[in-house]
């Protein structure tokens, strides 16, 4: 039993952290233990390595680590892409007036008007330059390393039938494996042949199993590497399916994950709703800029107030504060069902 419950805290260790790591930012969980451990991992934690190595290699091993790290990420190289043939896509925005009309600007991640710094082009709602990819992406979620490319509007739905052919194969070998390892029982006649296996008590099959994997090294070896890779792969489809169901990216969770820390710290106003739409009076929300097939409006006004400059608040207005993000409007989340036919049915470009 000690060989299976080590082998067991290792996976269920490893794969505790990978979700942490993965998933701490999340909105609902930027203010638990899981987001603060997420903080420590990706803010502190570096800072702290970074420090250890100015002081006793006078800054020789971080910069070398990074360019390793970053070959093996974000280069194009066969070490990763030989796993993944055929998954290159190329999301980045056709800067077209088609672009900038697939989705309305919404007020408040995204703002007509501004201009990549990099690309020198005017960004579409939803879009992000990813410094990797050296573009900007239409509606980008994240800069995926298993494809060597960003996942965004144009290959978001392979991206989620790339994820779920993987929870596939997974699935199929953890089960391959384990019927091995289950035949092995009996071929070596560690239980009666005349006992069934649904019989055992869990601690004493558990025992077993652990016995087999040791025995049996290659084959317990794709099998805890199946299982371990299987929970981190139907996490992050399930995680993805999610976002796609609230009508939001990875990227633009981040934005709203800054949102509700401006929301708790009391700097987020927002305009009472019985005042004239915004758009009506102000050339920020002229109508030219908007999706005009896209169904959703915003007529929300506010105001983000900055402890380190502060300003007069816009007159005309009777403000008040935003207690819940809950109260903020999403115009992309048009209900589960037009959210899933957006992704997988997506407007061409």
């Amino acid at each position: 039993m000690g060989t299976i419950r080590q082998v067991g805290l290792v996976i269920l260790g490893i794969s505790f952290f990978t979700f942490i790591a993965l998933f701490g930012h999340v909105p609902r969980l930027r203010s638990t233990p899981i987001g603060w451990i997420n903080r420590f991992m990706w803010s502190v934690f570096p800072r702290w390595l970074s420090y250890i190595d100015r002081r006793f290699t006078g800054g020789y091993i971080g910069p070398l680590v990074s360019g390793i790290g970053n070959y093996l990420m974000n280069e194009k190289h066969p070490v990763i892409m030989a796993f993944y043939l055929t998954l290159d896509f190329c999301p980045h925005c056709r800067y077209s007036a088609r672009a900038l009309r697939v989705y309305p600007y919404d007020h408040v991640n995204f703002r007509p008007g501004v201009i990549c710094r990099t690309c020198h082009l005017r960004k579409p709602a939803r879009s992000k330059h990813c410094s990797t990819c050296k573009h900007c992406i239409a509606k980008h979620d994240h800069h995926c390393v298993w494809i060597n490319n960003c996942v965004g509007q144009l290959n978001i739905r392979h991206f989620i039938y790339f994820l779920g052919a993987t929870d596939a194969l997974l699935t199929y070998g953890v089960y391959l494996t384990f019927d091995i390892l289950q035949n092995v029982f009996m071929l070596r006649a560690v239980i009666p042949s005349n006992v069934p296996m649904s019989s055992l008590p869990w601690s004493i099959y558990m025992h077993l199993l652990g016995i087999m994997i040791v025995e049996e090294i290659y084959i317990g070896a794709v099998f805890l590497l199946a299982s371990l890779t299987g929970i981190l792969s139907y996490g992050f489809t399930i995680y993805h399916l999610y976002l796609i169901w609230a009508g939001t990216t990875t990227n633009e969770t981040i934005k709203w994950s800054d949102w509700q820390d401006d929301i708790k710290n009391g700097d987020i106003l927002i305009a009472e709703p019985d005042e004239s739409p915004p758009y009506a009076e102000d050339d920020e929300y002229d109508e030219d800029e908007l999706c005009r097939h896209w169904p959703k409006r915003t007529t929300q006004l506010f105001y983000r107030r900055d402890p380190e400059n502060v300003t007069e608040l816009p007159r005309g207005f009777l403000w008040r504060r935003v207690e819940s993000l809950s109260e903020m409007d999403n115009v992309y989340d048009l209900g589960w069902s037009k959210n899933f036919r957006d992704v997988f049915w997506p407007r061409e470009l």
